[in-house]
């Protein structure tokens, strides 16, 4: 679905209770800006997706709000479900003091409520890449590049530094799904080979001795986890065990494992944002964090920052209504100026896709992540 020039009317069915969760209780219409924020609270990708989307809404508040009103965010957890992000976007559509949503951080949030989205309401995803989100509709837009840019990237650097055969394992939903086949044509195309894939579910698969058997068995010179921190956390503990110690390259759902333990430490991961970027826009940013949270940015946080930023600059552009957030949106980086965040240059293509975002690969080294050129390794 291509986005459509005219506009649709946005639905406003009533009011519904929407959790506000540490961020004070929501106030008077009249004197603030409401806007949504979806994620899953419970993970780390969730945790820092809030803290980027709250140093935001502080550092806009602390310049004088929006339009002489104070920026609210209501917060609710989809657990990174797909039948729980419905439920919340709902109440974020039907609540007429939500004018615009930042969120879902999931592929598969993202794609289940865009039907929802659509009806009237604009939702900007920080986080999510699956490809098939580029045909989700003219309400929805996202910071992070699709799988099907990203993951070509990735290819050519595990062509270039790691070597020419890949075992995949793979989150069996929208993101896992997109990164393996987006991962695996570019991969194969390059001259790879894919001796083993692997498929599994994400928080509930905990076994994956069969599967690294296999693996083993093929002498892997890589192996390519597309999926979230968690599993693949246990990938790589069993695999160490079971004394497959070929290099894992992941996609940016692996920025949890950072800090979480030594045996993590050499893990490729895809990176849309260093928090060593020199520019003086993030390294204010980066310390206006630091101070605020005692860590560090990561790419889940700058990218929350840039999406929240962005909706509060379309609504002191335009008001706080919804199809003209929409509309300003749509325009920019073609009939308006590229948004600069600390993730870089932000304008959105015909789809609500970012156009030409940079893309970088990152290796863990204990608490932090050490950058690494695409094209040499080093």
């Amino acid at each position: 679905m291509k986005r459509s020039t005219t506009a649709r009317p946005a639905v406003l069915l009533g009011c519904a209770t929407v959790l506000c969760l540490a961020l004070g209780a929501c106030g008077d219409s009249d004197a603030t800006i409401i806007v949504g924020v979806a994620a899953p609270l419970e993970q780390a990708l969730g945790v820092h997706t809030l803290r980027g989307a709250q140093l935001a809404r502080d550092q806009i508040n602390a310049a004088g709000g929006l339009r002489g009103k104070t920026l609210e965010l209501l917060v609710v957890s989809d657990s990174a479900d797909p039948r729980r992000a419905v439920g919340v976007a709902e109440e974020f559509l039907t609540d007429p003091r939500v004018v615009a949503v930042m969120g879902h951080s999931n592929s598969g949030a993202v794609l289940a409520t865009a039907p929802i989205y659509e009806r009237g309401l604009v939702a900007v995803s920080a986080t999510a890449t699956s490809p098939e989100i580029s045909e989700a509709g003219e309400w929805i837009f996202r910071i992070s590049p699709s799988d099907a840019v990203s993951a070509a990237g990735l290819a050519r650097f595990a062509l270039q530094r790691l070597g020419r055969r890949a075992v995949t394992f793979y989150a069996n939903d929208a993101f896992g799904r997109g990164l393996r086949q987006a991962f695996g044509s570019a991969y194969t195309a390059g001259g790879g080979m894919l001796p083993g894939e692997y498929p599994y579910i994400e928080g509930e698969t905990t076994d994956f001795e069969p599967f690294l058997l296999g693996a083993r068995g093929a002498r892997p010179d890589l192996i390519f986890v597309a999926g979230l921190d968690d599993g693949a956390a246990r990938i790589i503990r069993q695999a160490r065990e079971l004394g497959l110690d070929a290099p894992v390259l992941g996609g940016d759902g692996l920025l949890g494992l950072v800090g979480r333990d030594s045996i993590f430490d050499g893990t490729y991961v895809l990176l849309f944002y260093h928090p060593a970027t020199p520019d003086s826009a993030n390294r204010e940013f980066v310390a206006a964090y630091q101070a605020a949270f005692g860590v560090a940015p990561d790419a889940w946080a700058a990218l929350a920052y840039d999406a929240t930023m962005l909706i509060a600059q379309a609504i002191e552009e335009v008001g706080a209504d919804r199809e003209k957030i929409r509309r300003y949106l749509d325009r920019v980086g073609s009939e308006r100026d590229a948004f600069m965040g600390v993730s870089g240059e932000i304008g959105f293509d015909e789809n609500g896709d970012p156009r030409e975002k940079d893309v970088k690969v990152g290796r863990i080294a204990g608490p932090g992540i050490e950058l690494v050129s695409p094209e040499d390794g080093t």
